[in-house]
Formats: structure tokens, sequence, C-alpha cells
């Protein structure tokens, strides 16, 4: 298991338009990019915040996932 665990079909089905997809990937996220924004800011405040912007930026910049490396992996590099 990596750092988010998210099988590469599951990213597929979201970019196709499967909401629900999209749902389970951006809550499997939210918890370990929150932990790590975290880490970084130390206020939960601004965690928060940070968060619900690099949810935004793996939202809308999810077609460029091209499955070289883990989900995980592209998102942890994002939250970075």
């Amino acid at each position: 298991m990596g750092w988010i665990d998210i099988a590469n079909e599951e990213v597929r089905a979201a970019v196709g338009g499967n909401s629900a997809a999209l749902e389970r990937i951006l809550g499997a996220t939210q918890d370990p990019v929150f932990n790590l924004a975290l880490r970084f800011l130390w206020h939960p405040q601004d965690a928060q915040d940070a968060t619900q912007e690099i949810l935004i930026r793996v939202m809308t910049n999810l077609a460029t996932f091209r499955g070289e490396s883990a989900f995980g992996t592209w998102a942890y590099r994002i939250a970075v």
C-alpha cells in the first residue's frame, strides 16, 4: 500500500466522468494531504485551507495523471 492507494482504473473512471470515482479519490486523498499540510504549516486551520487548495488542484489536473507512477506519488508531488 502506498501513501494514497488508488488504482489507475479508478482515476480513468473519474476522468471519464464517473462522479462516484472522483468522490472516492478525493475522499481517500483528503486525510493524507491534511496530515502532510499540518506537518508543514503547524496550524490546523491553515492546513485545512491548504488541503482544500490541494484537492482542487488534484481534481482539476486529474486528466494529466499518466499512470507512470502510483497515484499517491503524483498527489504527493502536487501537495508538496
